[in-house]
Protein backbone atom coordinates (compact mmCIF):
# COMPACT_ATOMS: atom_id res chain seq x y z
CA UNK A 1 0.00 0.00 0.00
CA UNK A 2 1.34 3.43 -0.86
CA UNK A 3 1.38 6.15 1.72
CA UNK A 4 -1.70 8.30 1.88
CA UNK A 5 -1.48 11.89 0.65
CA UNK A 6 -0.28 14.38 3.23
CA UNK A 7 -3.72 15.94 3.55
CA UNK A 8 -5.17 12.56 4.53
CA UNK A 9 -2.36 11.74 6.96
CA UNK A 10 -2.19 15.05 8.80
CA UNK A 11 -5.33 14.64 10.95
CA UNK A 12 -3.95 11.41 12.44
CA UNK A 13 -0.21 12.12 12.60
CA UNK A 14 -0.37 13.78 16.00
CA UNK A 15 -2.28 10.81 17.39
CA UNK A 16 0.28 8.38 15.93
CA UNK A 17 3.10 10.35 17.52
CA UNK A 18 1.30 10.34 20.85
CA UNK A 19 0.78 6.57 20.63
CA UNK A 20 4.44 6.12 19.64
CA UNK A 21 5.58 8.18 22.62
CA UNK A 22 3.38 6.38 25.16
CA UNK A 23 3.90 3.03 23.47
CA UNK A 24 7.67 3.33 23.65
CA UNK A 25 7.54 3.86 27.40
CA UNK A 26 5.10 0.98 27.79
CA UNK A 27 7.23 -1.37 25.70
CA UNK A 28 10.28 -0.52 27.82
CA UNK A 29 8.25 -1.50 30.86
CA UNK A 30 7.15 -4.69 29.13
CA UNK A 31 10.79 -5.53 28.46
CA UNK A 32 11.56 -5.35 32.16
CA UNK A 33 8.41 -7.35 32.92
CA UNK A 34 9.50 -10.04 30.50
CA UNK A 35 12.98 -10.30 31.96
CA UNK A 36 11.81 -10.33 35.57
CA UNK A 37 8.91 -12.70 34.83
CA UNK A 38 11.12 -15.29 33.13
CA UNK A 39 13.82 -14.83 35.79
CA UNK A 40 11.34 -15.52 38.56
CA UNK A 41 10.14 -18.74 36.92
CA UNK A 42 13.73 -19.81 36.15
CA UNK A 43 14.71 -19.31 39.80
CA UNK A 44 11.67 -21.19 41.11
CA UNK A 45 11.98 -24.12 38.69
CA UNK A 46 15.74 -24.49 39.23
CA UNK A 47 15.82 -23.71 42.96
CA UNK A 48 12.83 -25.68 44.21
CA UNK A 49 11.31 -29.08 43.56
CA UNK A 50 8.74 -29.39 40.75
CA UNK A 51 6.11 -30.07 43.41
CA UNK A 52 6.92 -26.88 45.34
CA UNK A 53 7.19 -24.83 42.12
CA UNK A 54 3.87 -26.13 40.81
CA UNK A 55 2.17 -25.43 44.12
CA UNK A 56 3.38 -21.82 44.07
CA UNK A 57 2.26 -21.34 40.46
CA UNK A 58 -1.18 -22.82 41.18
CA UNK A 59 -1.59 -20.72 44.35
CA UNK A 60 -0.60 -17.44 42.68
CA UNK A 61 -2.80 -18.23 39.67
CA UNK A 62 -5.82 -18.73 41.93
CA UNK A 63 -4.86 -15.53 43.77
CA UNK A 64 -4.79 -13.52 40.53
CA UNK A 65 -8.22 -14.85 39.56
CA UNK A 66 -9.61 -13.74 42.94
CA UNK A 67 -7.90 -10.38 42.57
CA UNK A 68 -9.57 -9.96 39.17
CA UNK A 69 -12.92 -10.64 40.83
CA UNK A 70 -12.22 -8.12 43.59
CA UNK A 71 -11.23 -5.42 41.08
CA UNK A 72 -14.81 -5.37 39.79
CA UNK A 73 -13.58 -4.18 36.40
CA UNK A 74 -12.49 -0.84 37.84
CA UNK A 75 -9.07 -1.03 36.20
CA UNK A 76 -10.73 -0.86 32.77
CA UNK A 77 -13.44 1.51 34.01
CA UNK A 78 -10.88 4.04 35.23
CA UNK A 79 -8.84 3.82 32.02
CA UNK A 80 -12.07 4.44 30.10
CA UNK A 81 -13.60 7.25 32.18
CA UNK A 82 -10.69 9.30 33.53
CA UNK A 83 -9.29 10.26 30.10
CA UNK A 84 -12.82 10.80 28.78
CA UNK A 85 -13.54 13.17 31.67
CA UNK A 86 -10.28 15.04 31.10
CA UNK A 87 -10.90 15.28 27.34
CA UNK A 88 -14.43 16.63 27.83
CA UNK A 89 -13.54 19.26 30.44
CA UNK A 90 -14.82 17.27 33.45
CA UNK A 91 -11.63 17.09 35.51
CA UNK A 92 -13.64 18.04 38.58
CA UNK A 93 -15.13 14.51 38.46
CA UNK A 94 -11.80 12.69 38.82
CA UNK A 95 -11.65 12.49 42.60
CA UNK A 96 -15.28 11.44 42.95
CA UNK A 97 -14.80 8.75 40.30
CA UNK A 98 -11.88 7.35 42.28
CA UNK A 99 -13.97 7.21 45.46
CA UNK A 100 -16.87 5.56 43.63
CA UNK A 101 -14.53 2.85 42.33
CA UNK A 102 -12.41 2.33 45.44
CA UNK A 103 -15.05 1.75 48.14
CA UNK A 104 -16.67 -1.37 46.58
CA UNK A 105 -13.27 -2.79 45.58
CA UNK A 106 -11.88 -2.43 49.07
CA UNK A 107 -14.97 -4.00 50.64
CA UNK A 108 -15.08 -6.99 48.28
CA UNK A 109 -11.33 -7.64 48.46
CA UNK A 110 -11.50 -7.73 52.26
CA UNK A 111 -14.43 -10.18 52.15
CA UNK A 112 -12.67 -12.44 49.65
CA UNK A 113 -9.48 -12.33 51.69
CA UNK A 114 -11.29 -13.42 54.85
CA UNK A 115 -13.11 -16.17 52.93
CA UNK A 116 -9.86 -17.50 51.45
CA UNK A 117 -8.16 -17.40 54.84
CA UNK A 118 -10.96 -19.48 56.37
CA UNK A 119 -11.33 -22.02 53.57
CA UNK A 120 -7.65 -22.53 52.65
CA UNK A 121 -7.31 -25.92 54.45
CA UNK A 122 -10.41 -27.27 52.70
CA UNK A 123 -9.44 -25.94 49.25
CA UNK A 124 -5.82 -27.06 49.26
CA UNK A 125 -6.29 -30.84 48.76
CA UNK A 126 -8.60 -30.23 45.79
CA UNK A 127 -6.09 -27.87 44.17
CA UNK A 128 -2.87 -29.92 44.42
CA UNK A 129 -3.70 -33.24 46.05
CA UNK A 130 -3.21 -34.47 49.61
CA UNK A 131 0.61 -34.67 49.46
CA UNK A 132 1.04 -30.93 48.82
CA UNK A 133 -2.04 -29.75 50.73
CA UNK A 134 -0.15 -28.40 53.75
CA UNK A 135 2.17 -26.34 51.55
CA UNK A 136 -0.75 -24.98 49.56
CA UNK A 137 -2.60 -24.06 52.79
CA UNK A 138 0.32 -21.93 53.96
CA UNK A 139 0.56 -20.16 50.61
CA UNK A 140 -3.18 -19.49 50.33
CA UNK A 141 -3.32 -17.99 53.83
CA UNK A 142 -0.51 -15.55 53.09
CA UNK A 143 -2.08 -14.60 49.76
CA UNK A 144 -5.45 -14.08 51.49
CA UNK A 145 -3.91 -11.38 53.70
CA UNK A 146 -2.20 -9.70 50.75
CA UNK A 147 -5.28 -9.78 48.47
CA UNK A 148 -6.76 -6.35 49.44
CA UNK A 149 -3.34 -4.72 49.12
CA UNK A 150 -2.66 -6.18 45.68
CA UNK A 151 -6.14 -5.31 44.43
CA UNK A 152 -5.91 -1.67 45.44
CA UNK A 153 -2.37 -1.43 44.05
CA UNK A 154 -3.45 -2.68 40.61
CA UNK A 155 -6.49 -0.39 40.60
CA UNK A 156 -4.36 2.66 41.44
CA UNK A 157 -1.79 1.79 38.78
CA UNK A 158 -4.61 1.63 36.22
CA UNK A 159 -5.92 5.00 37.43
CA UNK A 160 -2.52 6.62 36.80
CA UNK A 161 -2.70 5.43 33.19
CA UNK A 162 -6.15 6.99 32.98
CA UNK A 163 -4.73 10.38 33.96
CA UNK A 164 -2.45 10.27 30.93
CA UNK A 165 0.92 8.88 32.01
CA UNK A 166 2.61 5.48 31.66
CA UNK A 167 5.44 6.26 34.10
CA UNK A 168 3.91 4.70 37.26
CA UNK A 169 3.02 1.55 35.32
CA UNK A 170 6.57 1.24 33.99
CA UNK A 171 8.57 2.36 37.03
CA UNK A 172 6.43 1.18 39.93
CA UNK A 173 4.78 -1.95 38.54
CA UNK A 174 6.85 -3.32 35.64
CA UNK A 175 10.24 -2.52 37.14
CA UNK A 176 9.58 -2.00 40.85
CA UNK A 177 7.14 -4.73 41.84
CA UNK A 178 8.18 -7.40 39.35
CA UNK A 179 11.86 -6.69 39.93
CA UNK A 180 11.45 -6.94 43.70
CA UNK A 181 9.54 -10.21 43.33
CA UNK A 182 12.30 -11.76 41.21
CA UNK A 183 15.09 -10.57 43.53
CA UNK A 184 13.24 -11.59 46.69
CA UNK A 185 12.50 -15.08 45.34
CA UNK A 186 16.17 -15.42 44.36
CA UNK A 187 17.24 -14.50 47.91
CA UNK A 188 14.84 -17.07 49.38
CA UNK A 189 16.26 -19.68 47.03
CA UNK A 190 19.87 -18.85 47.98
CA UNK A 191 19.21 -19.04 51.74
CA UNK A 192 17.18 -22.23 51.41
CA UNK A 193 13.82 -20.82 52.52
CA UNK A 194 10.63 -22.87 52.57
CA UNK A 195 7.05 -22.40 51.42
CA UNK A 196 6.28 -19.48 53.76
CA UNK A 197 9.35 -17.49 52.78
CA UNK A 198 8.75 -18.22 49.10
CA UNK A 199 5.18 -16.96 49.03
CA UNK A 200 6.06 -13.93 51.18
CA UNK A 201 8.81 -12.96 48.75
CA UNK A 202 6.26 -13.04 45.92
CA UNK A 203 3.54 -11.16 47.87
CA UNK A 204 5.12 -8.34 49.86
CA UNK A 205 6.26 -6.19 46.89
CA UNK A 206 2.58 -5.37 46.36
CA UNK A 207 2.65 -3.33 49.59
CA UNK A 208 5.40 -1.03 48.32
CA UNK A 209 3.58 -0.73 44.99
CA UNK A 210 0.43 0.42 46.78
CA UNK A 211 2.21 3.11 48.78
CA UNK A 212 4.27 4.58 45.93
CA UNK A 213 1.49 4.40 43.33
CA UNK A 214 -1.00 5.91 45.78
CA UNK A 215 1.20 8.96 46.39
CA UNK A 216 1.86 9.34 42.66
CA UNK A 217 -1.87 9.20 41.82
CA UNK A 218 -2.63 11.82 44.48
CA UNK A 219 -0.17 14.21 42.83
CA UNK A 220 -1.55 13.55 39.33
CA UNK A 221 -5.16 14.09 40.37
CA UNK A 222 -4.37 17.21 42.41
CA UNK A 223 -2.73 18.70 39.33
CA UNK A 224 -5.81 18.02 37.19
CA UNK A 225 -8.24 19.24 39.86
CA UNK A 226 -6.84 22.76 39.54
CA UNK A 227 -8.73 23.07 36.26
CA UNK A 228 -12.08 24.89 36.72
CA UNK A 229 -15.35 22.99 36.65
CA UNK A 230 -18.32 21.80 38.68
CA UNK A 231 -18.35 18.10 39.67
CA UNK A 232 -21.19 15.88 38.51
CA UNK A 233 -23.61 14.86 41.32
CA UNK A 234 -22.61 11.63 43.07
CA UNK A 235 -25.65 9.55 41.99
CA UNK A 236 -25.30 10.55 38.32
CA UNK A 237 -21.57 9.90 38.27
CA UNK A 238 -21.99 6.55 40.02
CA UNK A 239 -24.63 5.37 37.54
CA UNK A 240 -22.48 6.49 34.61
CA UNK A 241 -19.36 4.74 35.90
CA UNK A 242 -20.95 1.46 36.98
CA UNK A 243 -23.24 1.12 33.95
CA UNK A 244 -20.09 0.74 31.89
CA UNK A 245 -17.87 -0.95 34.49
CA UNK A 246 -20.33 -3.57 35.83
CA UNK A 247 -19.90 -5.92 32.85
CA UNK A 248 -16.13 -5.62 33.32
CA UNK A 249 -16.50 -6.98 36.85
CA UNK A 250 -17.26 -10.35 35.26
CA UNK A 251 -15.23 -9.90 32.08
CA UNK A 252 -12.09 -9.10 34.10
CA UNK A 253 -12.47 -12.45 35.85
CA UNK A 254 -12.99 -14.29 32.58
CA UNK A 255 -9.94 -12.58 31.05
CA UNK A 256 -7.74 -13.54 33.99
CA UNK A 257 -9.33 -16.98 34.05
CA UNK A 258 -8.31 -17.50 30.43
CA UNK A 259 -4.71 -16.75 31.39
CA UNK A 260 -4.56 -18.58 34.72
CA UNK A 261 -7.29 -21.21 35.09
CA UNK A 262 -5.39 -23.73 32.99
CA UNK A 263 -2.52 -23.72 35.52
CA UNK A 264 -4.97 -24.34 38.36
CA UNK A 265 -6.70 -27.10 36.40
CA UNK A 266 -3.43 -28.78 35.43
CA UNK A 267 -2.40 -28.80 39.11
CA UNK A 268 -5.76 -30.26 40.16
CA UNK A 269 -6.10 -32.83 37.35
CA UNK A 270 -2.47 -33.79 36.68
CA UNK A 271 -0.56 -32.69 39.80
CA UNK A 272 1.63 -29.75 40.86
CA UNK A 273 4.73 -31.11 39.08
CA UNK A 274 2.89 -30.99 35.74
CA UNK A 275 1.68 -27.49 36.62
CA UNK A 276 5.33 -26.45 37.01
CA UNK A 277 6.12 -27.83 33.53
CA UNK A 278 3.13 -26.08 32.00
CA UNK A 279 3.80 -22.74 33.70
CA UNK A 280 7.42 -22.77 32.55
CA UNK A 281 6.37 -23.50 28.96
CA UNK A 282 3.81 -20.71 28.91
CA UNK A 283 6.28 -18.09 30.20
CA UNK A 284 7.81 -17.59 26.78
CA UNK A 285 4.39 -17.01 25.24
CA UNK A 286 3.59 -14.56 28.02
CA UNK A 287 6.78 -12.65 27.12
CA UNK A 288 5.31 -11.98 23.67
CA UNK A 289 1.97 -11.06 25.22
CA UNK A 290 3.62 -8.50 27.47
CA UNK A 291 4.80 -6.46 24.50
CA UNK A 292 1.38 -6.64 22.86
CA UNK A 293 -0.33 -5.67 26.12
CA UNK A 294 2.12 -2.79 26.50
CA UNK A 295 0.87 -1.29 23.24
CA UNK A 296 -2.73 -1.88 24.37
CA UNK A 297 -2.11 -0.11 27.69
CA UNK A 298 -0.78 2.90 25.84
CA UNK A 299 -3.62 2.76 23.30
CA UNK A 300 -6.67 2.46 25.59
CA UNK A 301 -6.72 5.92 27.23
CA UNK A 302 -6.06 7.52 23.85
CA UNK A 303 -8.93 5.59 22.23
CA UNK A 304 -11.25 6.59 25.06
CA UNK A 305 -10.49 10.30 24.54
CA UNK A 306 -10.93 10.01 20.75
CA UNK A 307 -14.27 8.22 21.03
CA UNK A 308 -15.41 10.81 23.60
CA UNK A 309 -14.71 13.53 20.99
CA UNK A 310 -16.27 11.51 18.14
CA UNK A 311 -12.98 11.19 16.24
CA UNK A 312 -13.56 7.69 14.86
CA UNK A 313 -11.21 8.05 11.89
CA UNK A 314 -8.30 8.91 14.16
CA UNK A 315 -9.26 6.01 16.44
CA UNK A 316 -9.16 3.62 13.49
CA UNK A 317 -5.83 5.03 12.39
CA UNK A 318 -4.09 4.39 15.71
CA UNK A 319 -5.85 1.00 16.03
CA UNK A 320 -4.26 -0.06 12.75
CA UNK A 321 -0.90 1.41 13.75
CA UNK A 322 -0.96 -0.42 17.09
CA UNK A 323 -1.65 -3.68 15.26
CA UNK A 324 1.22 -3.16 12.82
CA UNK A 325 3.68 -2.22 15.54
CA UNK A 326 2.66 -5.18 17.71
CA UNK A 327 3.15 -7.56 14.79
CA UNK A 328 6.55 -6.08 13.92
CA UNK A 329 7.84 -7.00 17.38
CA UNK A 330 5.79 -10.08 18.25
CA UNK A 331 5.72 -12.19 15.08
CA UNK A 332 9.51 -12.73 14.89
CA UNK A 333 9.52 -13.55 18.60
CA UNK A 334 6.74 -16.14 18.33
CA UNK A 335 8.22 -17.73 15.20
CA UNK A 336 11.62 -18.11 16.86
CA UNK A 337 9.93 -19.56 19.96
CA UNK A 338 8.14 -22.15 17.83
CA UNK A 339 11.31 -23.18 15.99
CA UNK A 340 13.62 -23.30 19.01
CA UNK A 341 11.20 -24.42 21.74
CA UNK A 342 13.29 -27.36 22.98
CA UNK A 343 16.40 -25.22 23.29
CA UNK A 344 14.58 -22.44 25.13
CA UNK A 345 13.01 -24.79 27.69
CA UNK A 346 16.44 -25.91 28.91
CA UNK A 347 16.77 -22.67 30.95
CA UNK A 348 14.10 -23.91 33.36
CA UNK A 349 16.12 -26.94 34.41
CA UNK A 350 16.48 -30.62 33.74
CA UNK A 351 13.41 -32.35 32.31
CA UNK A 352 11.51 -29.19 31.37
CA UNK A 353 12.21 -29.65 27.65
CA UNK A 354 9.42 -32.25 27.52
CA UNK A 355 7.00 -29.31 27.56
CA UNK A 356 8.35 -27.80 24.33
CA UNK A 357 5.21 -28.85 22.41
CA UNK A 358 3.25 -26.44 24.58
CA UNK A 359 5.47 -23.57 23.44
CA UNK A 360 4.94 -24.47 19.77
CA UNK A 361 1.14 -24.75 20.04
CA UNK A 362 0.69 -21.47 21.90
CA UNK A 363 3.26 -19.49 19.91
CA UNK A 364 1.51 -20.31 16.63
CA UNK A 365 -1.90 -19.39 18.03
CA UNK A 366 -0.51 -16.05 19.21
CA UNK A 367 0.40 -15.16 15.63
CA UNK A 368 -3.32 -14.99 14.87
CA UNK A 369 -4.10 -13.10 18.08
CA UNK A 370 -1.47 -10.44 17.36
CA UNK A 371 -2.72 -9.99 13.78
CA UNK A 372 -6.19 -9.18 15.11
CA UNK A 373 -4.79 -6.22 17.00
CA UNK A 374 -6.13 -4.84 20.30
CA UNK A 375 -9.73 -5.49 19.26
CA UNK A 376 -10.99 -6.02 22.80
CA UNK A 377 -9.55 -2.65 23.84
CA UNK A 378 -11.36 -1.00 20.94
CA UNK A 379 -14.68 -2.54 22.00
CA UNK A 380 -14.17 -1.47 25.61
CA UNK A 381 -13.10 2.09 24.89
CA UNK A 382 -16.03 2.45 22.47
CA UNK A 383 -18.38 1.60 25.35
CA UNK A 384 -19.22 -1.96 24.20
CA UNK A 385 -18.33 -3.60 27.50
CA UNK A 386 -21.24 -6.06 27.27
CA UNK A 387 -19.93 -7.43 23.98
CA UNK A 388 -16.50 -7.85 25.53
CA UNK A 389 -18.06 -9.69 28.46
CA UNK A 390 -19.90 -12.08 26.13
CA UNK A 391 -16.77 -12.79 24.11
CA UNK A 392 -14.60 -13.49 27.13
CA UNK A 393 -17.27 -15.64 28.77
CA UNK A 394 -17.62 -17.81 25.67
CA UNK A 395 -13.86 -18.21 25.40
CA UNK A 396 -13.53 -19.10 29.11
CA UNK A 397 -16.34 -21.68 29.01
CA UNK A 398 -14.76 -23.34 25.98
CA UNK A 399 -11.35 -23.23 27.63
CA UNK A 400 -12.47 -24.82 30.90
CA UNK A 401 -14.59 -27.48 29.17
CA UNK A 402 -11.75 -28.46 26.86
CA UNK A 403 -9.27 -28.50 29.74
CA UNK A 404 -11.47 -30.84 31.77
CA UNK A 405 -11.83 -33.13 28.75
CA UNK A 406 -8.26 -33.00 27.39
CA UNK A 407 -5.94 -32.72 30.42
CA UNK A 408 -6.74 -36.25 31.71
CA UNK A 409 -6.06 -37.61 28.19
CA UNK A 410 -3.13 -35.51 26.96
CA UNK A 411 -1.80 -33.73 30.04
CA UNK A 412 -0.21 -30.32 29.50
CA UNK A 413 -0.55 -30.63 25.71
CA UNK A 414 -4.31 -30.85 26.19
CA UNK A 415 -4.18 -27.67 28.26
CA UNK A 416 -2.17 -25.96 25.49
CA UNK A 417 -4.70 -26.99 22.84
CA UNK A 418 -7.55 -25.69 25.03
CA UNK A 419 -5.89 -22.34 25.58
CA UNK A 420 -5.04 -22.05 21.89
CA UNK A 421 -8.67 -22.51 20.87
CA UNK A 422 -9.82 -19.94 23.43
CA UNK A 423 -7.19 -17.46 22.20
CA UNK A 424 -8.56 -17.74 18.67
CA UNK A 425 -12.15 -17.30 19.88
CA UNK A 426 -11.30 -14.36 22.13
CA UNK A 427 -9.83 -12.47 19.18
CA UNK A 428 -12.02 -13.62 16.29
CA UNK A 429 -15.32 -12.65 17.92
CA UNK A 430 -14.37 -9.01 18.71
CA UNK A 431 -12.67 -8.72 15.30
CA UNK A 432 -16.01 -9.40 13.63
CA UNK A 433 -17.86 -7.07 16.01
CA UNK A 434 -15.43 -4.16 15.62
CA UNK A 435 -15.87 -4.34 11.86
CA UNK A 436 -19.65 -4.68 12.05
CA UNK A 437 -20.54 -2.10 14.69
CA UNK A 438 -17.69 0.42 14.45
CA UNK A 439 -16.57 -0.04 10.83
CA UNK A 440 -13.00 -0.46 12.05
CA UNK A 441 -10.44 -3.06 11.00
CA UNK A 442 -6.80 -3.75 11.87
CA UNK A 443 -6.03 -5.26 8.46
CA UNK A 444 -4.10 -3.11 5.98
CA UNK A 445 -1.69 -3.86 3.17
CA UNK A 446 1.36 -2.85 5.25
CA UNK A 447 0.14 -5.29 7.92
CA UNK A 448 0.17 -8.08 5.34
CA UNK A 449 3.71 -7.08 4.34
CA UNK A 450 4.84 -7.43 7.97
CA UNK A 451 3.25 -10.88 8.19
CA UNK A 452 4.82 -12.06 4.93
CA UNK A 453 8.26 -10.72 5.88
CA UNK A 454 8.18 -12.39 9.31
CA UNK A 455 7.10 -15.74 7.86
CA UNK A 456 9.71 -15.63 5.10
CA UNK A 457 12.60 -14.52 7.33
CA UNK A 458 11.90 -16.49 10.52
CA UNK A 459 9.47 -19.22 9.45
CA UNK A 460 11.97 -20.12 6.73
CA UNK A 461 14.68 -20.52 9.38
CA UNK A 462 12.35 -22.75 11.44
CA UNK A 463 11.79 -25.03 8.44
CA UNK A 464 15.51 -25.31 7.71
CA UNK A 465 16.32 -26.08 11.35
CA UNK A 466 13.56 -28.70 11.55
CA UNK A 467 14.70 -30.45 8.34
CA UNK A 468 18.50 -30.24 8.69
CA UNK A 469 19.05 -29.91 12.48
CA UNK A 470 22.24 -27.83 12.07
CA UNK A 471 24.77 -27.19 14.85
CA UNK A 472 23.86 -24.47 17.33
CA UNK A 473 26.28 -21.96 15.79
CA UNK A 474 24.80 -22.41 12.32
CA UNK A 475 21.27 -22.10 13.70
CA UNK A 476 22.15 -18.82 15.41
CA UNK A 477 23.75 -17.57 12.20
CA UNK A 478 20.57 -18.41 10.25
CA UNK A 479 18.46 -16.47 12.76
CA UNK A 480 20.85 -13.54 12.44
CA UNK A 481 20.55 -13.57 8.65
CA UNK A 482 16.77 -13.75 8.92
CA UNK A 483 16.77 -10.85 11.38
CA UNK A 484 18.94 -8.72 9.08
CA UNK A 485 16.64 -9.38 6.12
CA UNK A 486 13.56 -8.62 8.25
CA UNK A 487 14.99 -5.33 9.53
CA UNK A 488 15.81 -4.32 5.95
CA UNK A 489 12.21 -4.94 4.84
CA UNK A 490 10.77 -3.04 7.82
CA UNK A 491 13.15 -0.13 7.27
CA UNK A 492 12.24 0.04 3.60
CA UNK A 493 8.53 0.08 4.55
CA UNK A 494 8.92 2.48 7.49
CA UNK A 495 6.74 5.16 5.84
CA UNK A 496 3.63 3.03 5.17
CA UNK A 497 4.16 1.27 8.51
CA UNK A 498 3.96 4.61 10.33
CA UNK A 499 7.33 4.14 12.03
CA UNK A 500 8.31 7.74 11.27
CA UNK A 501 5.96 8.68 14.12
CA UNK A 502 8.55 7.38 16.59
CA UNK A 503 11.22 9.68 15.20
CA UNK A 504 8.87 12.66 15.25
CA UNK A 505 7.75 11.85 18.79
CA UNK A 506 11.33 11.65 20.02
CA UNK A 507 12.18 14.95 18.32
CA UNK A 508 9.22 16.70 19.95
CA UNK A 509 10.14 15.27 23.35
CA UNK A 510 13.80 16.25 23.08
CA UNK A 511 13.20 19.74 21.68
CA UNK A 512 12.16 21.39 25.01
CA UNK A 513 15.19 19.86 26.72
CA UNK A 514 17.51 21.20 24.04
CA UNK A 515 15.98 24.66 24.40
CA UNK A 516 16.38 24.56 28.17
CA UNK A 517 20.03 23.53 27.88
CA UNK A 518 20.62 26.33 25.38
CA UNK A 519 19.01 28.83 27.72
CA UNK A 520 16.22 29.68 25.27
CA UNK A 521 13.33 28.88 27.63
Amino acid sequence: MTAAPPTAERPHQGQLEKLARRGTASVVGAGFSAVFGVLLVVVVTNGFSPRMAGTLFAATSAFLILEALALLGTDTGLVKWLPAQIASGRSADLRRTLVISTVPVLGLSLCLGVALLATAPALAPHMVGQDSASTMTVMLRVLAVVLPVATLADMIIAATRGTGTMKPTVLVDNIGRLGLQAVAVLVVCLVGGGALALVLSWSLPYLLTLVVAGVWLHVLVARRMKEPGTPTPWPVLSREFWAYTAPRAIARVTTTGLKRSDIVLVAALAGPAEAALYTAATRFVVVGQLFVQAVQQALSPQLSALFARGETRSANSIFQAATRWSMIAAWPLYLVMAGFASTLMVVFGEGYDVASDVVVILALSMLFATACGPVDSVLLMAGRSWLSLANNTIALVVNVAMNVALIPLYGIRGAAISWSVSIVLRNLLPLIQVHRYLDMSPITRPTMVVAAAAIACFGGVDIVVALVDPPAGIAVLLVGIGLAAYVLVIWTMRGPLGLDAFRSALRRRSAPRVRRLAGVD
